[in-house]
């Protein structure tokens, strides 16, 4: 099975099926080859077994297993946006909405906070279904020199299919903030990653996360602190492919501690349920073990 295959045309035909059956099957089939997906599950595991030392090597396999099918099953969201939380996709419960609906109410604008956890983008939809509409910003994708031309166009129809549902616009860092900032300024909620990182990023903070330092942007916390506007944080939980559960919190006033907050709340799930970050591929460039941990004074 190539990317081309697998982008262009299965995940986007498994999501015309009915029922719930496609995120079940996705679990199942995965994104990639079935030597890619070896190799994959494999690394996963020695990775696991470096950062949880403590845990048996049956849960360092399960996780890297159910990491696998996540970002599988995240692709059929990807292509299926409409269904969710509807009749015949997964079943969404949602929890901590008014804080949302209290702030739009009042036309104050808001930073909806994400991280790379479970099926990330299940809180912005779950919103619009409660009649909160959002934005979102993300990294460039058309002038992304990374991205191949199967993940562009896939990307590009995952877009299109999130902004129809949750009724906003999207926005790339490329594009500029000042967008952003008006938006925001005049009563909008947009959604922001946390936890997103690319090596070429220069304004870095660390974080205490699983006994070392987490790296990660300060963009947020500067947004929020010259727009003057509220943080809100979203966790999505997975009990099963065909249920979601979402969790919507107000943060601290202040856009640090807002931001620690949210790293503290990921410290927790991760370690409750490791498999559900996405961003392990990017361990050792995001975290650094202490000084502590090295055997420093």
């Amino acid at each position: 099975m190539t990317r081309d295959w697998s982008l262009d045309l299965l995940f986007p035909l498994i999501a015309r099926m009915p029922t719930t059956l496609p995120w079940s099957l996705a679990g199942l089939i995965g994104r990639e080859s079935v030597a890619e997906r070896a190799r994959l599950q494999r690394w996963l595991e020695d990775l696991f077994a470096r950062v949880f030392p403590g845990a048996t090597g049956a849960q360092h396999f399960q996780w890297a297993k159910a990491h696998l099918a996540m970002l599988a099953q995240e692709m059929v969201d990807a292509m299926a946006f409409h269904r969710l939380g509807r009749w015949g996709g997964p079943s969404i419960t949602l929890q901590g909405e008014d804080h949302a609906k209290s702030l739009i109410r009042k036309g104050q604008g808001f930073i909806l906070v994400l991280n790379h956890y479970d099926r990330i983008l299940t809180a912005p939809v779950a919103l619009a279904r409660a009649g909160v509409a959002t934005n979102v910003l993300t990294m460039p994708v058309l002038d992304n020199p990374e991205l191949e031309a199967p993940q562009r166009r896939f990307l590009l129809r995952k877009i299109k299919g999130y902004t129809a549902v949750t009724g906003g616009i999207w926005h790339t860092t490329s594009d500029g903030l000042r967008t952003v900032h008006e938006s925001l300024r005049s009563g909008q909620g947009w959604v922001i990653l946390a936890d997103a990182w690319r090596p070429e990023f220069g304004r870095l903070r660390g974080h205490r996360f699983l006994g070392g330092s987490l790296s990660l942007p300060t963009g947020i916390e500067r947004l929020a602190q010259s727009t003057g506007v509220p943080l809100l944080q979203a966790v999505t939980y997975s009990p099963s492919p065909d249920r979601l559960e979402v969790n919507i919190e107000l943060l601290p006033d202040n856009p640090r501690q807002a931001i620690d907050a949210v790293v503290q709340r990921l410290e927790r799930d991760v370690l409750a349920r490791p498999w559900a970050w996405w961003q392990w591929g990017l361990w050792d460039q995001m975290w650094q073990p202490t000084a502590e941990m090295e055997g420093n004074p």
